[in-house]
């Protein structure tokens, strides 16, 4: 007897050894076991799938002597006969050789006959969808009122080609693509029974080839036999079925996750010259790039991919740390080349292209990442503001402290005390309750002139009383500043007469009041409506604080210049703050502004508006005559490193803050806790400074 292929000699002989069927195999035993089997079938499917095996199954159970049966006896003449295809009950038409209308019209004259021998006469017309239109049109009738004795079976791969008016006529049964795994089960089965020795990954390997076709197995399974004998292994079937590639896959995805260009077109340049079709092994390696993307997001990926084992440790090792998104890219930018392949001229030099732009892929920054980061740049411009807003309130505050705090020798006097420069003395009225001492104005700067009478303050725009104004009575409050207006007897300064230098000695003759038992209560007189405001000169700037200024080193001085500058203009300020000091000594202050600021400096009367309000700071602050220069460096002149600008200062030493809390919050056992829970992948901190 002559050698009957694997695919022949393991044909199912039973609806229960259709592999990956069991939907089909159950409805057609239950119809059988009911007697509700139907006049026309049609089954639908690729190739190899059993739509014809299940065809005779059902003929066969239909026909057996000892049925309508689920299951043939194989015994009776008849099972013998349609498992032998001898049946002259039983035609099966191959409808890709018999599609026209002539062929249907013998069908039709013959199939009102009676069956010679077995209960039906069973029509099996496969790939049915090559009739004609006129074949179809012939067949309706027929089909909508057959005989009883009659039932029709038909199968085909592209049931859409099928007239509706067929399909309606017809209960319908789909035949799904037979799993990796059941082939693989199958072929174990097959392998054990035929004493043959075989690796599951080559029998892994063959089943994946087969793509989901059960005869294409069983014919790749001869081919590999008839090649390694009765054992092999994966290597063999690679090498036999010609999917050495798999492995040139691998290397070219390893190349690309390594964003190694060069390996990735040696790669191609072996498979072009072991003469694969470039075309064919661009759609491998889209599908290849889908099974690494499937296998880093599910956890059992042997399930949804035709991977073997060792492919499968692979895979787990080149996506192990790659993002998914990246690899999600990956496929994509494949994809697309592997599509304009098929319209290019120069496909080779396509494909080359797009290895190397995959190669030079980066992952992609998240936009919860870029808002975290945006939000941290937006919290540290804020706090650049509100600490310079912040400094410059508090500088405010201890200014206008400074203003109220009177001179010791005054607050130790009491209004019964105070005498007039003079150097007569007044004695006081004895009171019940000492009044609240108020701070009385700092002594003009020597040489400054008293204001003329009707004059007003150049700053408050108050007026300078006259000779006839009407002064308000003694010891009365002024209804606005709140200060006392002076006693009887104090005189007042001549108009036009100077302030005695410093050194000279008034004299003073001050006596003190003898201590009263009981002192009679003073009443206060009734205030003065609407007084004129006395104006207050402007006070300078203590010696002893000027000289503690002097004593610091010059950074520090320029630091004390530019808050007091920053009282008054704050964007002259910020122009001292990108400026380096080279010289703040001797009577001459030297600055830089910084070549990337010029232009800005430059700006209208920018340049005027700073010399002069660094001028007047250091008349303010400072005594003594000082000069003052600022250097403009040209762009592509050096800029000497040696000190950082004020506002370098603070962001370098923000920098070092941050990181540090950064550093710490690492650390910090809280973190530490959930990341032992957790166990991330990927661990990012960011810290927001607000300084107060």
């Amino acid at each position: 007897m002559s050698y009957v292929v694997l695919a022949r000699k393991w044909r199912p002989k039973y609806f229960e050894e259709v592999v990956g069927q069991e939907h089909v195999a159950r409805t057609l035993k239950n119809s059988l076991e009911q007697d509700r089997v139907a006049h026309a079938y049609l089954f639908c499917g690729t190739r190899g799938v059993g739509k014809t095996t299940t065809a005779r199954i059902l003929a066969k159970a239909l026909n057996c002597e000892k049925g309508p049966t689920p299951t043939p006896c194989y015994e009776c003449s008849s099972c013998k006969e349609i498992h032998e295809g001898q049946s002259v009950d039983v035609f099966e038409i191959d409808g890709a050789s018999n599609r026209g209308i002539n062929e249907i019209r013998e069908l039709r004259e013959g199939v009102r006959y009676a069956p010679s021998r077995d209960r039906y006469k069973i029509y099996i017309i496969d790939e049915v969808h090559m009739l004609t239109n006129e074949a179809f049109n012939a067949l309706l009738k027929t089909l909508e009122e057959p005989p009883e004795h009659a039932h029709f079976i038909f199968a085909t791969t592209e049931p859409q080609k099928i007239p509706v008016t067929i399909l309606s006529r017809c209960q319908r049964f789909d035949f799904k693509r037979i799993s990796q795994h059941d082939i693989v089960d199958h072929l174990t089965h097959l392998c054990e029974a035929e004493e043959i020795d075989s690796e599951k990954a080559a029998l892994q390997l063959i089943a994946r080839q087969a793509n989901g076709g059960m005869r294409d197995a069983l014919s790749l399974m001869d081919q590999v036999i008839s090649f390694a004998g009765d054992s092999f292994d994966e290597a063999q079937v690679a090498q036999i079925l010609g999917v050495a590639n798999r492995k040139h896959l691998f290397e070219l995805s390893e190349a690309i996750i390594s964003r190694n260009a060069e390996a990735a077109l040696e790669v191609l340049d072996e498979v072009n010259r072991y003469g694969y079709d470039l075309q064919q092994f661009a759609s491998e390696l889209v599908t290849h790039f889908r099974d690494l993307v499937v296998t880093a997001v599910v956890e059992n990926p042997d399930r949804v991919t035709n991977l073997t084992e060792s492919e499968l440790g692979i895979a787990r090792e080149q996506v192990d740390g790659t993002p998914t998104d990246l690899l999600h890219r990956y496929f994509s930018v494949m994809a697309d080349g592997a599509q304009e392949m098929t319209r290019s001229p120069y496909p080779k030099l396509l494909f080359e292209m797009t290895l190397v732009r995959m190669s030079s892929l980066e992952p992609l920054v998240g936009l919860d990442l870029l808002v975290d980061r945006l939000q941290s740049l937006e919290g540290t411009l804020e706090d650049d503001v509100d600490m310079d807003a912040v400094a410059a309130a508090d500088a405010q505050q201890a200014h206008q402290a400074k203003k109220k705090i009177p001179r010791r020798n005054e607050v130790e006097k009491t209004p019964a005390e105070t005498a007039n420069d003079g150097g007569e003395s007044i004695k006081p009225e004895p009171v019940t309750k000492p009044e609240p001492v108020t701070a009385t104005e700092p002594d003009p700067e020597p040489g400054t002139r008293h204001p003329e009478p009707g004059t007003r303050h150049p700053e408050t725009g108050d007026r300078h009383p006259e000779p006839g104004d009407r002064h308000p009575e003694p010891g009365t409050r002024h209804p606005e500043t709140g200060a006392r207006h002076p006693e009887p007897g104090t005189r007042h300064p001549e108009p036009g007469t100077r302030h005695p230098e410093p050194g000279t000695r008034k004299p003073e003759t001050v006596t003190k009041p003898e201590p009263v038992t009981k002192p009679e209560p003073v009443t206060e007189p009734e205030p003065v409506a609407e007084p004129e405001p006395v104006a207050e000169p402007k006070p300078s700037t203590d010696t002893n604080e000027r000289d503690a200024l002097l004593a610091e080193p010059p950074r520090e001085r320029w630091r004390a210049l530019v808050e007091h500058i920053r009282k008054d203009t704050q964007p002259v300020a910020a122009t001292c703050e990108h400026a380096r000091l080279h010289q703040f000594d001797d009577g001459k202050v030297v600055i830089e502004i910084k070549p990337n600021y010029i232009e800005l400096f430059r700006e209208g009367d920018r340049p005027e508006r700073v010399a002069d309000a660094i001028k007047d700071a250091l008349a303010d602050l400072f005594s003594g005559e000082w000069s003052l220069e600022i250097k403009l460096p040209e762009l592509d002149e050096p800029v000497s490193p040696e000190e950082l600008t004020l506002y370098e200062e603070r962001e370098a030493d923000r920098v070092a803050r941050k990181q540090q809390l950064e550093e710490d919050l690492k650390h910090h056992p809280t973190v530490e806790a959930a990341r032992e829970l957790f166990n991330p992948e990927k661990e990012r901190v960011a810290v927001e400074l607000h300084d107060e």
